[in-house]
């Protein structure tokens, strides 16, 4: 009998499950090198579908859950749309991450199909040469394009700022606040590259390496004015949700990320869970996992001692991580 209190799980605590059903890439990103590591045995559908249909139903779904599947590229994955539909079927809310780049007729009509609520796409610039540039693959914003004329109030967009795009992103957020068809916008900061083997070195100074390093804005007096004029845009908009406090913490960041320090405890344990491509479950990627769902049950891993030794561990950690900084940010 899985006992909450005794390892800080508690009824309707996960607000966010994030599913990475592959770390495998059609892109060629700029600020991710995922493409450059191929992965095999990525874990099977069947374990997914018992994960989400045991939180379900041992009540640890919040009323405002979103389950989202995402990868590197998630419709590299057959499978993707009937997993969505497990999630949609019990009424969960569903988010599919993806650059778009392989949208076609067949995923279009299986996008409404699934019961998929939103559609996630990144879009870095509304110059189409400069985000396939930053994507790495000719015609990924023309599909971005595509799929949010054809499905219109499904899209949410999300613009990493970096040094290529600093004096647009107002242009952006004016143009998602004129167009009908996205529901919603984010804002985030450039950080450390994706998969790569940092071999024990601080990922904080990827900025110093010429091959990453001029992703990272350069001209504070830039930075500051373009979000300053974004937080105004925000303030009078419906659709962005990054808040004023957030884009305010960007600009300290860019303005050193050596000196950013924490005033707010690690919290993510206590709302978001992540099922990694290999069947490991974690609340943090850079401590250990609570335990792999190719093993054993998601509802026995979540009442293991694991759970508490881990959140606690969170809770002493003091690193300025991508997480803090773009996806659950709390100050």
């Amino acid at each position: 009998m899985l006992q909450y209190a005794d390892v800080g799980i508690k009824k309707k605590m996960f607000n966010f499950i994030h599913v990475v059903l592959t770390v495998n890439c059609i892109l060629r990103c700029k600020m991710c090198f995922n493409w450059k590591n191929k992965e095999e045995n990525e874990i099977e559908g069947e374990h997914i579908k018992a994960a989400i249909i045991a939180l379900h139903e041992n009540g640890l779904l919040a009323d405002n859950l979103s389950v989202n599947f995402g990868g590197a590229e998630a419709l590299l994955r057959k499978d993707v749309f009937d997993l969505i539909k497990v999630a949609a079927e019990r009424n969960l809310s569903t988010a599919l991450c993806t650059s778009g780049y392989l949208y076609n007729e067949d995923i279009s009509k299986k996008i409404t199909d699934s019961g998929l609520k939103c559609i996630a796409l990144p879009l870095d610039s509304s110059d189409p040469k400069k985000h396939n540039y930053l994507r790495g693959v000719d015609g990924v914003f023309e599909k971005a394009m595509q799929i949010i004329q054809e499905h219109p109030g499904k899209v949410a967009l999300t613009c990493t700022i970096s040094e290529y795009n600093i004096e647009e992103i107002c242009k952006i957020a004016e143009w998602v606040e004129a167009n009908d068809n996205v529901a919603q916008m984010g804002f985030q900061a450039i950080v450390s590259p994706l998969g790569i083997n940092w071999e024990g070195a601080p990922r904080r100074e990827w900025i110093s390496r010429s091959e990453f390093g001029h992703l990272w804005p350069k001209d504070m007096k830039k930075v500051n004015a373009n979000i300053d004029k974004l937080i105004k845009i925000r303030n009078n908009s419906k659709k962005i949700y990054t808040t004023e406090k957030h884009l305010n913490f960007f600009k300290d960041y860019f303005e050193d990320p050596f000196k950013i320090c924490r005033n707010a405890k690690c919290r993510v344990g206590d709302n978001a869970l992540t099922i990694m491509n290999k069947g490991d479950v974690v609340f943090c990627h850079d401590i250990e996992p609570l335990g792999n769902i190719r093993e054993k049950n998601i509802i026995d891993i979540l009442s293991g001692p694991k759970v508490l030794e881990v959140k606690r561990k969170m809770l002493d950690c003091t690193q300025v991580c991508e997480f803090y900084v773009n996806c659950f940010f709390e100050e």
